[in-house]
């Protein structure tokens, strides 16, 4: 029996770990998101992480019999991902995390700041309720095709009124984009959902 690998792949193939690469070469299939599975070898088996999570459980059970599963998680592997599934249906035993550099890391990077005393956030799935319970705190807001930045902003500028705030878009990528500004500059820009949004 196999080993499952929960592989932060975080922005890319320039920020994987030699960890991460290690644990990619010794997998035999491979789980993940339609983008993070690029990183995959070509001719193996392998499963989008979609809402039908009991069919990736079972493909990851089936695919263990022969070797070692890696699931690719973008950003982090052990913020917001599917670790804790993982962990409560195979056990600590046979699993093994291996950390790379998330997004928020290479967001905080970007914007040549530290982020400590930050409150990360997904909006991946969930609703803007999540904004109205933060309070008052300094964010970091992982976004989705649904709560874009744009949308995010909105809302905040009806509850927190115009703050500084910065959004770092498709990071890693060759159409990467980093904006500093307003919430109100922001609302009226448009953005992906492939967005970390920082506000002050």
């Amino acid at each position: 029996m196999g080993k499952v690998f929960v592989v932060g792949v975080g922005a890319g193939r320039e920020y994987l770990t030699p960890a991460a690469r290690h644990a990619i070469a010794s997998a035999s299939a491979f789980a993940g998101g339609r983008e993070a599975l690029r990183l995959a070898p070509g001719g193996m088996p392998r499963r989008v992480i979609d809402r039908d999570l009991e069919g990736v459980m079972r493909f990851i059970e089936e695919h263990l019999k022969q070797g070692n599963v890696a699931v690719l998680a973008s950003g982090d592997a052990t913020l917001y991902s599917i670790l804790e599934v993982i962990r409560k249906r195979f056990g600590e035993e046979r699993l093994e995390v291996v950390p790379g550099v998330s997004y928020v890391q290479l967001c905080f990077a970007r914007l040549r700041r530290c982020w400590n005393g930050v409150r990360v956030l997904s909006l991946h799935g969930r609703g803007m309720e999540v904004l109205d319970k933060a309070g008052d705190e300094e964010l970091a807001l992982l976004c989705d095709a649904v709560n874009t930045p744009q949308r995010v902003a909105e809302h905040l500028l009806r509850l927190r009124g115009n703050r500084r705030c910065a959004v770092c878009e498709n990071l890693g990528r060759e159409d990467e984009r980093v904006f500093e500004g307003t919430l109100a500059e922001v609302a009226k820009m448009s953005f992906g959902g492939r967005s970390v949004m920082v506000v002050f």
